[in-house]
């Protein structure tokens, strides 16, 4: 990549295992990352510090990857993604095997074609979830390679459990987990809560509603017990609870435990990494265009929000109606209105197959593709520590 070449438009997603928990974070772009760019990711920007149990799972140029950026990265937790028909190159094996050496996996994209034999250490397939319609032999290769397998663009409907695959990227409507009876008792509770926040109930209301939730009361203090919080003495009483946590961090965790494992289940909600990372992202987005403090919060709330539509299967408008919401939040929710409707389009155009759209929203924020990547990578590690603590 030469000095004078605009660094690649990059986007970084989920993906879960089929217990719905965040496994792996991909990382693609409008072309493969060459060497120098997948070095800025995961070591100026410190992606790789930021993944703790995470994989990463990247789109790269493999020949330009240098295999001394191995020993900077945590042990076997960085993928590299490269087309199947390179995979099984044999002028590139030995490139592949220095790559592996190096620590790196490595991961064929797409089914290997009839007849194909891949190069040694490629142990895993990304592929379009094919469902009932399985190419021919493609049940073979899965099982013949140990993985990590990754489907992408899945749902349970098209990716029956004959697949094998470890890892389900892209599609949530088909495993979003969305709030059913068993939850919908303490979600009501959470939005009642929620709203007596917003309307700046006094703390005795407030501590009435936590109580009437064992689990909701134990998450508290525990949350206030934490080390980020760390009190000096014992907690006598919510209020005192509430008083440390203070009400603006309230309020975030409560919007982070509206997708959050309910108590007792044994998945969490793929849709709680995906919430996380729009909310840190739109915070992160407004910072970087100088908005003001109220500004960023009501960002954050817009992208923790913009889920519940698919978390309880009921329009938006409909959900949010009695948190009593800023008018430029509801505005940015439902009808993508005002500078925050605006940053809301750039998140969700980040998530979409066709980065032209990303790459249109960016120019017209003024936003360029480093900075970009700066601000997606600390969304993504802020997500990434959040929801392994959910």
């Amino acid at each position: 990549m030469s000095a004078a070449a605009p660094f690649p438009l990059i986007t970084l997603q989920p993906a879960w295992d089929s217990n719905n928990s965040w496994a792996a974070l991909l990382l693609e772009s409008d072309r493969p990352l060459d060497g120098a760019a997948l070095a800025h990711v995961l070591v100026d920007l410190r992606l790789a510090d930021a993944l703790a149990s995470l994989s990463c799972v990247a789109s790269v140029d493999a020949a330009t990857v240098d295999p001394a950026l191995g020993a900077m990265l945590p042990p076997g937790r960085v993928v590299l993604r490269i087309p199947a028909e390179l995979a099984g190159d044999p002028a590139r094996c030995e490139m592949l095997a220095a790559l592996r050496r190096a620590g790196f996996g490595l991961m064929a994209d797409g089914v290997p074609g009839p007849g194909a034999v891949l190069c040694d250490g490629v142990d895993s397939l990304a592929v379009a979830c094919p469902g009932h319609a399985a190419p021919a032999g493609f049940g073979a290769w899965l099982q013949r390679l140990p993985g990590p397998h990754l489907a992408l663009g899945s749902s349970e409907s098209s990716c029956p459990g004959f697949c094998k695959f470890h890892w389900l990227a892209g599609h949530l409507a088909g495993h979003a987990s969305p709030a059913g009876k068993g939850q919908s008792g303490s979600r009501a509770l959470l939005i009642k809560l929620l709203s007596l926040v917003t309307s700046d109930a006094d703390t005795a209301a407030l501590e009435a509603v936590i109580k009437r939730d064992p689990g909701l009361s134990y998450n508290l203090l525990k949350l206030v017990n934490s080390v980020a919080f760390a009190p000096n003495g014992k907690i006598a009483n919510f209020s005192q609870a509430i008083a440390i946590l203070g009400r603006r961090q309230l309020q975030r965790w409560l919007q982070l435990l509206l997708y959050a494992r309910p108590q007792g289940g044994d998945k969490a909600s793929p849709l709680l990494p995906r919430a996380a990372l729009r909310a840190r992202l739109m915070e992160d987005l407004a910072r970087h265009a100088r908005l003001t403090a109220e500004q960023q919060d009501h960002a954050f709330m817009i992208g923790m929000f913009s889920l519940l539509d698919v978390l309880f299967e009921a329009p938006l408008a409909e959900i949010i109606a009695p948190l009593n919401l800023a008018e430029p939040v509801v505005g940015a929710l439902v009808a993508g209105a005002g500078s925050l409707g605006g940053l809301l389009a750039i998140v969700r155009a980040s998530e979409g197959a066709a980065l032209s759209a990303l790459a249109d929203a960016l120019a017209a924020a003024g936003i360029a593709g480093d900075d970009w990547a700066a601000l997606l990578v600390e969304a993504a590690g802020w997500a990434a520590q959040v929801s392994r603590e959910a």
